[in-house]
């Protein structure tokens, strides 16, 4: 049901840019796409899992949706910072590995029509994240950080995962899947790797805080950073490519990640424990 009711609404979401298009709306403006992208991410994510909520669990919303804002997940929140700064550099590289990936000869034309995708995307990102003012700046973190992190993760962790785990009873297996659920959601199969790690840190987040807060604030970090990054190259203080990796040794990459996981593994690998 979950899904079924996101499908529909992606239909509706789809029939209301194409209507508002017909009509004469500029879809394509920035602010427009503002407004278009918060209304699909209420649509697709909040709506459904909020019908299944009420529909099945509405004595128990709170527990269920793990809606803790104690003190004990605010700091939690902190330490998916942490792992999120440490486990940049392997993100750089697996997002490097997947682009260079080709499907071969008999599915080229597969190929070029998810890479104009990929292409088409970016394009949109880079004209919302063009702009240099202060507005803009608040605008973008608000659409493109604050509003994400908020509904996908109640729609991947506290909807998807939650109802997985229930489900299949093993907590990795929940995660991951919903973790390639999630970079599917996004559409670029370009991109699958990185967006797959993240979706996974997200997950054992979720599952070792017993709370929603860390990934939505780590969801929120990795969205915030690319946001501020292009504001700060619109304004002129740096002078980078964005898009251009980090060429981290893999000296460095493989510490990195290994410090991640072990804070990882501190934070929640008790209770991945406890639940087996």
């Amino acid at each position: 049901m979950l899904f079924a009711v996101a499908l529909g609404l992606l239909g509706v979401d789809s029939a209301l840019t194409l209507v508002a298009a017909a009509f004469g709306f500029d879809i394509m403006s920035p602010s427009n796409m503002r407004i278009f992208q918060t209304i699909s991410q209420l649509l697709m994510f909040v709506v459904p899992v909020v019908l299944v909520v009420w529909l099945y669990h509405r004595d128990e919303v709170r527990p269920f949706l793990r809606l803790d804002f104690s003190r004990r997940p605010w700091l939690l929140a902190l330490v998916g910072i942490a792992v999120w700064g440490l486990l940049m550099p392997l993100m750089d590289w697996s997002t490097v590995w997947n682009d260079s990936w080709h499907f071969g000869a008999p599915f080229e034309p597969v190929e070029k029509i998810f890479r104009k995708i990929g292409e088409q995307t970016q394009g949109i990102m880079e004209k919302l994240l063009s702009g240099s003012s202060v507005g803009i700046l608040v605008a973008n973190l608000l659409v493109i950080a604050v509003v994400p992190a908020i509904c996908e993760e109640l729609f991947f962790r506290a909807g998807m995962q939650n109802l997985m785990l229930r489900w299949v009873k093993n907590p990795h297996v929940a995660i991951w899947v919903t973790a390639a659920v999630f970079s599917l959601f996004h559409g670029e199969i370009f991109a699958f790797v990185p967006r797959l790690i993240m979706g996974a840190i997200l997950g054992y987040l979720y599952f070792g805080s017993n709370s929603i807060l860390p990934n939505m604030v780590a969801h929120f970090f990795n969205n915030a950073t690319v946001v501020v990054v292009y504001w700060l190259i619109a304004r002129g203080v740096l002078d980078v490519d964005p898009e251009a990796p980090m060429a981290a040794a893999w000296p460095i990459t493989l510490g990195c990640t290994v410090a991640a996981v072990a804070v990882l593994y501190v934070t929640v690998g008790k209770k991945l424990k406890i639940s087996r």
